[in-house]
């Protein structure tokens, strides 16, 4: 069997099922939606009928490539819902007709060395329910008894990423941080070649070197404070345009109204308690977190390769604040888990659905794309 022949899936990918109307959470509204090229010319062959469609529809230079998308606000319901929620697309022309994101989210296909990538998106609340129900680490398992060697650096950086994730009896804090820093010495590399940098990614195999990295790490002043106000800062800022989304604004806006008001020393002082009891959720989160890397890690330009990772983090960063700002506000300073699972959907939407804006608020903020690993660091592991 060659490469090309071979499919792998990500465990729990055929289970996946729409719940519909049950969910909580409407797939069109909260991101970008992006159209792909052979369904926007097939819709502007077919104009008679589809002008409507057409007038919603806007084209973007996006880096060299032309590209489409519907014509709304990251925060604003897609047009073509109906006043009942219904999708006029599906009514008029079938559900053939839709875009591609349209029609296959939340499932998303690569292809990687030859071989056929499906995994899942957390943006998805069933997804999400998936994951939670594994046990043990989170695979891709291919559908052959044969297994094809991928002979790829942006595979190698992927596998090194994935396995410093996976390492046993370590906060998944940490492990974020070693994997960017790893990220950020293979940057450094870049310019000495391919053997330099499967040299860098071989040496973050060892154990050693990655308690070597976490020891540097524990060496830095913790300024609990500090990043409190960072992160604070940061999260307001980024939920701004989402809390009045539909779905997510029931989730939101009460942590938003809270965040904006509270007295961050007093709320500083719940920090430890709080890290503590967040750690029984850190199997679940790596899960979710593996899952990203193994869908979002895969190109071969190292810069994009590090700004999806460095998203990644992001995401998990603004799910923790979020459940810490749900403890503040609780009487008995308790945690529960389904607030997690919509934590992680909420912030999948708002940062891994809005790359380009939030690489953009990034840049803006911090004047690159890629944050420096003291500051991801000071926001991190405190």
């Amino acid at each position: 069997m060659s490469n090309k022949d071979e499919i792998l899936k990500i465990q729990g990918y055929d289970e996946f099922k729409c719940t519909a109307e049950k969910c909580r959470f409407t797939c069109c509204a909260g991101w970008d939606i992006g159209i792909d090229d052979d369904t926007y010319e097939r819709w502007n062959c077919e104009k008679g009928n589809k002008e409507y469609i057409l007038k919603n529809i806007e084209s973007r230079k996006c880096g060299k490539k032309q590209a489409y998308f519907v014509n709304k606000e990251t925060n604003e319901a897609c047009p073509f819902l109906d006043n009942m929620g219904l999708c006029q697309i599906i009514k008029n022309h079938g559900e053939e007709d839709l875009a591609l994101t349209c029609r296959s989210f939340p499932r998303i296909e690569n292809t990687v060395g030859g071989k056929k990538e499906l995994s899942l998106s957390c943006s998805c609340p069933e997804v999400v329910e998936i994951i939670s129900n594994i046990q043990g680490k989170l695979t891709m398992n291919s559908d052959s008894s044969v297994e094809n060697n991928i002979d790829l650096l942006e595979y190698e950086i992927r596998s090194g990423l994935e396995n410093i994730t996976k390492e046993e009896d370590l906060a998944l804090d940490k492990k974020l941080i070693v994997s960017y820093q790893m990220l950020m010495e293979l940057l450094k590399y870049k310019s000495f070649g391919r053997g330099a940098l499967i040299n860098t990614i071989e040496r973050y195999k060892d154990r050693a070197k990655v308690e070597e990295v976490i020891a540097d790490c524990d060496e830095l002043e913790e300024d609990i404070d500090g990043a409190i106000e960072e992160i604070n800062y940061l999260f307001i800022d980024i939920i701004e345009n989402y809390k009045e989304v539909e779905g997510l604004k029931e989730i939101l806006s009460d942590i938003s109204d809270f965040a904006e008001e509270a007295e961050l020393e007093e709320l500083a002082e719940n920090w430890n308690q709080f890290k503590s009891d967040f750690k029984n959720f850190d199997e679940l989160l790596e899960r979710c977190v593996v899952s990203k890397i193994l869908s979002n890690c895969i190109s071969s330009d190292l810069n994009e390769m590090i700004i999806a990772f460095e998203l990644i983090v992001l995401e998990y960063l603004l799910v923790r604040y979020a459940m810490f700002i749900k403890f503040s506000m609780s009487e008995n300073k308790d945690l529960n888990l389904q607030d997690v699972k919509d934590y992680i959907v909420a912030f999948s939407r708002i940062i891994g659905n809005n790359t380009e804006a939030v690489v953009e608020f990034i840049k803006d903020g911090f004047g690159d794309t890629i944050l420096e690993i003291g500051y991801l660091c000071f926001i991190t592991l405190f």
